[in-house]
């Protein structure tokens, strides 16, 4: 697992240091979209590399309280660390405020902007507040919470 590699397995709460060679990332476990999920930082540059756990798009959730604790601990890091940018691995949405483009589509000309900002976070946590204990599909402005069922 990804995260036996990174050092996280024993520790999921740590943030660990990856040596590019020259250049270091921060790893930080971000569990809830997939068991393995992780996040990068770059100290260089601030950037916040956070895959499918945070996106303009459909955030599919496979374990709840697991994904909102790593929104937690984003919230926390970007607290302490200067982030320039957020970036997920790709985009679903519209520049229409809670409108996604559907699933498989290949040609997306009204797309919002990748980076996002530390704001977004929040505006998941906001979302998770606002959703409660019981996962439920709810659109928002800059992405979709959509729990999964992980049978």
């Amino acid at each position: 697992m990804v995260w036996d590699f990174f050092g996280l397995s024993d520790d999921p709460e740590a943030t660990r240091r990856f040596d590019l060679g020259g250049r270091t990332l921060q790893v930080l476990a971000t569990p809830g979209h997939d068991a393995a999920a992780v996040t990068f930082y770059d100290p260089w540059t601030g950037i916040l590399f956070t895959g499918d756990t945070l996106y303009r798009g459909r955030l599919y959730i496979v374990d709840w309280p697991a994904y909102s604790r790593s929104i937690d601990r984003l919230i926390e890091f970007c607290g302490t660390h200067p982030v320039t940018h957020i970036l997920g691995c790709h985009i679903e949405m519209t520049r229409a405020p809670g409108v996604d483009y559907p699933v498989r589509t290949t040609y997306q000309p009204d797309e919002p902007p990748l980076e996002m900002t530390v704001q977004h976070v929040r505006a998941v946590r906001a979302a998770l507040d606002d959703i409660g204990s019981h996962p439920a599909l709810r659109a928002f402005d800059d992405f979709i919470i959509w729990p999964e069922d992980d049978d």
